[in-house]
C-alpha cells in the first residue's frame, strides 16, 4: 500500500511537469551564422550536501544549506525558532499553525497534515521541502519510504524528550548550522535543570503524584504516547502513582487514586485548543472552574488529601510542556516541595523562554483550586 502511493506519487509530479512544459519535446535551434552557441557558464555552483547526524543517532545527508524545512510538532518547531532557524520552515502542521498568535506565520490551511502521524506526502512534495523534520513518536520509517522518491530527507528531532533534550537541541544546531544559538539554548536549560537538581538534592521524602491529561482518568504511564509527562514528574522529584510501565496498554483505576491518596494532583488541559496540543491564549477563568468542579465531585476526591489542601493544580500543555517540559518540572518541583525549592521561580523561566520564542510574557496558564 505505502509503495503503491509513492508511485501515485511519484507518477501524479512527473505528469504535472509534463503539462507544465506542454508535453512537447524540447527542439533544438541552430545558431545563427557568424555565431557562436552559448556555453554552460564554468562557475556555476553544483547542489552540495551534508551529513548530519539527527536526534535519534542516525547519519542522514541532507541539501546545504537546508533552506526549505517542513516541521511536524510545535516542540520541534519551538527549538527552531529558540535557535534563530525558524525562517527556514516554511510549513507545519495543523496542531502548531492553529496558534495565530504563536505561530501567525504559518497559514493555516496550508500545512503539511494534522499532526506526525498523519502527514500529507503530497502536499510536502508541492511545496518544494528539502527536508521534513518529525519526532520519533511520529511515523518517520514510513515518512521515509513515501519522500525518498522525491529526494526528500526526513531527519528526527524530538522537542518533547525531556530526558534526551540535550541532544535533541543540538541536533537543530547541526541541521540548520546555527550550533552557537544552539549552545545558548542548551546552556539556559542546563542551567535551570541544574538549579533543579540542587534544590531537589535537599528532599528527604518524595511525594506522590497523580497527573490528568485532557479526559478523565487519562495519564502518564512509562513507555506510553505520555511518557515525556512520566519524565517531566520524576525530573521533578516526584513519584508517579501511575509509574509502573507494566500498566502501559491497560485502562487505570480509578480506585487507584484514591487508595494512592496522593500529595499532588495536576490537570493539564488543552483550554481552546485542539484535544492535548496547546496555544498561546490560555483557558479562561470559568474553563478551569468547570475542569476542577468536574475533578472534586467524582465519587471519594472530596476526601483526598490534595483536595482538602488544595494542592490541585491546572495547566496547559503549552505551559508545563515548555523547554521540553522544564517548565512544567519547576512548577510541580514547587508546589510538591515549596521549602527546598523557595529559590526556583518558574514564572521567570517561563517568561524567560517566551522571549526567546519572540512573543511577550502570557498569564493563565497555571491555576490553582481556590
Amino acid at each position: 500500500m505505502k509503495r503503491t502511493l509513492a508511485l501515485f506519487l511519484a507518477l501524479t509530479l512527473s505528469l504535472s511537469l509534463l503539462a507544465g512544459c506542454g508535453g512537447q519535446e524540447a527542439q533544438s535551434t541552430p545558431a545563427p551564422t557568424g555565431t557562436t552557441a552559448p556555453t554552460a557558464t564554468p562557475d556555476a555552483e553544483e547542489p552540495t550536501t551534508k551529513v548530519v547526524v539527527d536526534g535519534l543517532g542516525r547519519e542522514v545527508e541532507i541539501p546545504w544549506p537546508v533552506e526549505r524545512a517542513v516541521v511536524a510538532n510545535r516542540y520541534n518547531s519551538e527549538l527552531i525558532r529558540a535557535c534563530g532557524a525558524i525562517d527556514r520552515v516554511i510549513a507545519v502542521d495543523t496542531n502548531t499553525a492553529q496558534d495565530r498568535v504563536y505561530w501567525s506565520q504559518f497559514d493555516p490551511d496550508n500545512v503539511i497534515g494534522k499532526g506526525q502521524s498523519e502527514l500529507n506526502y503530497e502536499k510536502i512534495v508541492d511545496l518544494g521541502a528539502q527536508v521534513l523534520i518529525t519526532p520519533k513518536n511520529g511515523t518517520y520509517e514510513q515518512d521515509q519510504e513515501m519522500l525518498e522518491p522525491f529526494g526528500i530527507k526526513v531527519l528526527v528531532v524530538t522537542g518533547w524528550d525531556n530526558a534526551d533534550l540535550v541532544n535533541q537541541i543540538e541536533a537543530v544546531g547541526r541541521i540548520f548550522d546555527v550550533e552557537e544559538k544552539a549552545a545558548e539554548l542548551r546552556a539556559f536549560y542546563e542551567e535551570n535543570q541544574q538549579k533543579l537538581d540542587a534544590c531537589l538534592a535537599n528532599v528527604t521524602e518524595k511525594k506522590t503524584v497523580y497527573w490528568e491529561y485532557g479526559d478523565p482518568y487519562t495519564t502518564c504511564i512509562p513507555g506510553t504516547s505520555n511518557d515525556g509527562w512520566h519524565n517531566m514528574l520524576v525530573s521533578a522529584g516526584a513519584i508517579n502513582i501511575f509509574g509502573d510501565e507494566s500498566l502501559a496498554g491497560k485502562d487505570i483505576d480509578p480506585e487507584a487514586i484514591l487508595l494512592a491518596d496522593p500529595d499532588l494532583i495536576i490537570k493539564t488541559s488543552s483550554g481552546p485548543a485542539l484535544k492535548n496540543t496547546g496555544v498561546y491564549t490560555p483557558p479562561t477563568q470559568e474553563m478551569y472552574e468547570e475542569i476542577t468542579a468536574e475533578m472534586v465531585s467524582r465519587p471519594g476526591w472530596s476526601d483526598l488529601k490534595a483536595v482538602q489542601n488544595k494542592n490541585l493544580y491546572c495547566t496547559t500543555g503549552f505551559c508545563a510542556g515548555g523547554l521540553g517540559k522544564l517548565i512544567g518540572a519547576l512548577y510541580t518541583a514547587t508546589w510538591l516541595y515549596p521549602d527546598e525549592c523557595a529559590d526556583i521561580d518558574p514564572d521567570a523561566v517561563f517568561d524567560e523562554w517566551m522571549s526567546m520564542q519572540e512573543v511577550g510574557p502570557i498569564e493563565g496558564h497555571v491555576y490553582r483550586l481556590p
